[in-house]
């Protein structure tokens, strides 16, 4: 019943105002119907005796060893340890285990953070706190989390052999985080899937550079129909905006309909395409270096 932040913070502050009337919503419906508290005022209203509050805020006080007369909604604050010293259930708040925490690798094993040098195994990868990449002078972010399982099975250009690569987030590894993480990195290399998305992300995120598939790479892989025709067809934003950007390699994708995972191109050859400081990307865009 009250088992989520939302019903309890609908209570704790009808209990703080001490009102004798609610706004009928699915809280109060459920509480009405299970446990007899208030009387319907029509379909749209309860009223809540002295009793009524007796009752909540002893259900309060039994359930999650919270007196919301006394703390209101501090007890549901911070993070999960810090919810489980004042509340039976350190669940109820919100957010994500992990929330400031960013998954990272290299290619070596080793990688030198904020606090020191650590190292993981090939194939592994370390979960460390978002201030640790502050400082760095560049990351490589990575779209897909397999490729952080398997970065060795990739031909990555040597500009990017020696540096972290950070993996971009998922609902374990939070987003926030990584934005977080990246605030504090003077460049950001990009290594999306190659299509009008991974395109759009990259451009969006104002990254100093992107990896992507040889033009030899998207001949053979779409010579042996493992692109992703599909997914290029229902990229209809991320295309219509891509329309604006005179970007050969851009153009060149969107004119042959190409799109292809990260998963596809792993032991083929990359290139990484710098972004040209100070240029519009509207104008000119990105230049390759093609190397292997």
């Amino acid at each position: 019943m009250l088992n989520n932040k939302r019903s309890i913070e609908t209570v704790t502050i009808a209990l703080r105002r001490h009102s004798s009337k609610v706004q009928l919503n699915a809280t109060w419906k459920q509480l009405n119907a299970e446990r007899g508290i208030g009387t319907l005022i029509g379909s749209t209203a309860l009223q809540l005796s002295e009793a009524d509050h007796a009752e909540l805020r002893a259900i309060l006080k039994r359930d999650m060893t919270v007196d919301p007369l006394v703390g209101g909604m501090d007890a549901f604050e911070g993070d999960r340890l810090k919810r489980a010293q004042s509340t039976r259930d350190e669940k109820i708040g919100g957010g994500t285990i992990a929330d400031h925490v960013v998954m990272v690798a290299s290619l070596s094993g080793e990688l030198d953070l904020a606090s020191g040098t650590y190292r993981h195994p090939v194939g592994g990868t370390l979960s460390v706190p978002a201030d640790e990449l502050h400082g760095l002078k560049q990351v490589l972010l990575i779209e897909n989390l397999h490729v952080m399982f398997a970065l060795h099975h990739y031909c990555w250009p040597q500009e990017v052999m020696h540096i972290p690569m950070l993996f971009r987030g998922s609902p374990q590894i939070t987003p926030r985080a990584v934005k977080i993480a990246l605030s504090g990195i003077e460049e950001m290399i990009s290594f999306p899937d190659y299509d009008p998305q991974g395109w759009m992300n990259t451009l969006t995120a104002k990254a100093r550079a992107i990896i992507v598939p040889s033009p030899e790479t998207v001949s053979r892989i779409v010579g042996a129909k493992l692109d992703k025709p599909k997914d290029f067809e229902t990229q209809v934003d991320a295309r219509l905006w891509l329309g604006k950007f005179q970007i050969e390699q851009v153009q060149t994708m969107l004119r042959d309909e190409v799109a292809i995972s990260q998963e596809s191109i792993a032991s083929m050859p990359l290139e990484i395409l710098q972004l040209v400081p100070g240029v519009d990307l509207g104008r000119s865009g990105f230049s390759g270096s093609g190397k292997q």
